[in-house]
């Protein structure tokens, strides 16, 4: 489609999102009637997450010129960049609902299941580490981990999809925090009870080994989104027995991870049944892909806290939008990148 039909579309749908589910939540301030509805702002934001050929624009701040150079048919009364800026981060929760309302509407009943994994949200590149050796995220740890692997400097992101690729749910932690407690805040945070409480130590661990809450930070939690009553699919990054146990009984959330080799219950798991959960958690992965290089979302380029929760909240309402509106067209769900012509 092009631009004007798909900022058309976008905006309705906002707009009617908003009505129904986010106008008696959102706190007005007291001062003048604002020039652009947060309708208008929210639309702007969710179209400024998007990346390709077809598009003016290829960040936030070239959306915000666009649309003052050339979006005044579709906007009239648009913001200057700073004023629009603080709009946006004021708006940063109804990025969330957004989300978790699309998420709802494209939830099947016959999803079997969630997939859960992390990718990493470097914060600046690795030669910028090496040479300013600081960055406006003063709690940015380095951390090891993601799909290519390596060392990288900033947090990490879990997130929870269904088989379609929904994102129903997420967490962001500093990138050194372990896989696991990312995981017990989120499904914590599900149960209605946001703590992060390890498993009871083993008698034989040592006192290095035992699971210690991590010092870093853990945030974002109302974001978590609800409880399914459904497994969920993880890969060996979750796989141990006693947090395992510890899921299921404080909060009835079933983990499934291929054991470790000194488990007594590897020997349960056949090399076909490897193989279906690795094919089962590819919707996660694909998810990943998609917010990679659709919506960039290892380049967030955020310099503070508020500025990457509220850039991680709009790319992933995006990203569902963009799932119900190739649903409404008939299209593949992740065909993001021909959306825009």
């Amino acid at each position: 489609m092009d631009l004007d039909t798909f900022l058309t579309i976008l905006y309705v749908q906002v707009d009617t999102w908003y009505k129904q589910h986010l106008a008696d939540k959102i706190v007005k301030h007291a001062g003048a009637t604002a020039r652009l509805t947060d309708s208008e702002v929210l639309t702007i934001a969710l179209a400024g997450q998007w990346r390709g050929n077809g598009l003016p624009w290829q960040s936030e701040r070239g959306v915000v010129r666009f649309m003052q150079r050339a979006g005044r048919a579709w906007f009239p009364n648009m913001l200057g960049r700073s004023q629009f800026n603080v709009r946006v981060r004021w708006l940063w929760g109804a990025f969330v609902e957004l989300q978790q309302v699309v998420a709802a509407e494209l939830r099947a009943v016959t999803d079997g299941y969630e997939c859960v994994d992390c990718e990493p949200l470097p914060a600046y590149s690795n030669g910028q580490a090496l040479k300013e050796n600081g960055h406006g995220l003063w709690q940015s740890m380095r951390g090891h981990g993601g799909t290519s692997g390596g060392w990288y400097t900033g947090d990490k992101l879990l997130l929870a999809v269904t088989p379609q690729g929904v994102a129903t749910g997420w967490v962001v932690g500093a990138a050194n925090i372990q896989d696991r407690w990312l995981l017990e805040a989120l499904l914590s945070q599900r149960a209605g009870c946001p703590q992060l409480t390890g498993p009871a130590p083993s008698p034989h661990a040592s006192r290095a080994e035992r699971a210690c809450p991590p010092l870093g930070f853990i945030g974002s939690w109302p974001t978590a989104g609800s409880q399914p009553s459904v497994p969920y699919l993880a890969d060996r990054g979750f796989n141990s027995r006693r947090w395992r146990q510890h899921w299921q009984a404080y909060y009835h959330a079933t983990v499934l991870s291929v054991p470790p080799r000194n488990d007594p219950d590897h020997a349960d798991w056949s090399k076909a049944d490897c193989h279906w959960l690795a094919s089962h958690r590819q919707p996660v992965e694909t998810a990943f892909s998609v917010l990679d290089t659709v919506f960039e979302l290892k380049h967030i380029n955020a310099h503070s806290r508020w500025g990457q929760l509220t850039r991680t909240a709009a790319k992933l309402a995006a990203y569902n939008i963009g799932l119900f509106i190739n649903r409404a067209l008939n299209r593949p769900l992740h065909a993001f990148a021909t959306l825009i012509v």
